[in-house]
């Protein structure tokens, strides 16, 4: 099997590997809405440098960006913000949950990174737009524009009923952003968690954040839409710091495993990227224990396995 073929067979074990090990968790229930996901709908689609898509399981399932939205908001505020922004927000892994508060309070309320829930949120407070909901319009068009899709009301619609799951429970959310902008880390908190609220209540399937993450994979440039989206030292920033950050106090098990630049989320979504060559989209509600999909896990780390696909490999 040549690396860059993703022959049904190999789709099909990935997928047997990930249903097995979603029996071993359970979806999230912090945010209510997330806890009625299906635990056995569990998908993934691999999209090549061309845009073909190679697809198994559930792909066509419909979830919540969640957390894999913070690599996203990240590309579209380096484009207009990157000096700026790295003022307010360090570079490093965390080693703490994705919501934690322990290290703002030892750092004067400057987050690890952008994509534990503190560096998010200070890019939410940072997207262009007049108020949360412009701000999102202007997301979902950005989402497009990597996507090479024309904007339309159907292009990354917001799933109101997580929305207000989220704003229901938020108050850990509420509690990070009102002590970062004691020390005017977040500028306005209210409109900062209400923006990053809408961010993660967008949905998406496995196919289409497949499409969706091949601009990443491409170093900013959208191979289906034929433009560049990001620019490319802002790409590779972004790429990096998904190594470095994206599966929060996993991904130092991530990176011996699988060894791919990721970004997971808690509706159960991985993004996983192989720079220049295509990117891997999981699905499976069924959470571990840090928060991480546990059939995406495994999928993933049979694709790397199979198909060398690991970074780090020498």
């Amino acid at each position: 099997m040549t690396p860059d073929r993703f022959e049904e067979a190999l789709l099909e074990e990935a997928l047997a590997a990930g249903r097995l090990a979603a029996r071993g968790g359970q979806p999230a229930d912090y945010i209510p809405e997330l806890a009625n996901a299906n635990p056995a709908d569990v998908g993934i689609a691999v999209c090549d440098m061309e845009g073909e898509l190679h697809t198994a399981g559930e792909t066509s399932v419909a979830f919540t960006l969640q957390s894999v939205s913070k690599v996203f908001a990240l590309a579209c505020v380096l484009r207009t913000h990157d000096d700026e922004l790295w003022r307010y927000v360090s570079t490093e892994p965390s080693g703490d949950a994705f919501h934690s508060i322990v290290r703002l309070e030892e750092e004067r309320g400057r987050p690890r990174n952008p994509l534990i829930n503190a560096g998010a949120i200070v890019v939410s407070d940072r997207l262009f737009g007049a108020d949360p909901q412009d701000r999102i319009q202007q997301f979902r068009r950005f989402l497009c524009a990597a996507s090479g899709l024309s904007m339309s009301v159907d292009s990354f619609p917001m799933d109101e009923r997580v929305y207000e799951s989220e704003c229901r429970t938020g108050f850990r959310n509420r509690a990070l952003a009102a002590y970062m902008r004691h020390f005017d880390v977040v500028s306005d908190p209210d409109s900062a968690i209400d923006t990053y609220f809408r961010q993660c209540s967008l949905t998406v399937d496995s196919a289409q954040l497949a499409r969706l993450g091949l601009v990443l994979a491409a170093g900013g440039d959208s191979p289906l839409g034929g433009q560049r989206v990001i620019p490319k030292t802002s790409c590779t920033k972004v790429v990096a710091l998904m190594a470095m950050c994206g599966l929060y106090d996993e991904v130092g098990r991530f990176a011996v495993d699988v060894g791919l630049p990721a970004k997971s989320g808690v509706s159960g979504a991985i993004l996983a990227v192989v720079p220049g060559r295509y990117s891997i989209a999981c699905y499976g509600p069924s959470l571990g224990e840090r928060g991480n999909s546990l059939a995406g896990l495994a999928m993933l780390k049979v694709l790397s396995e199979r198909l060398s696909l690991s970074v780090f490999n020498v």
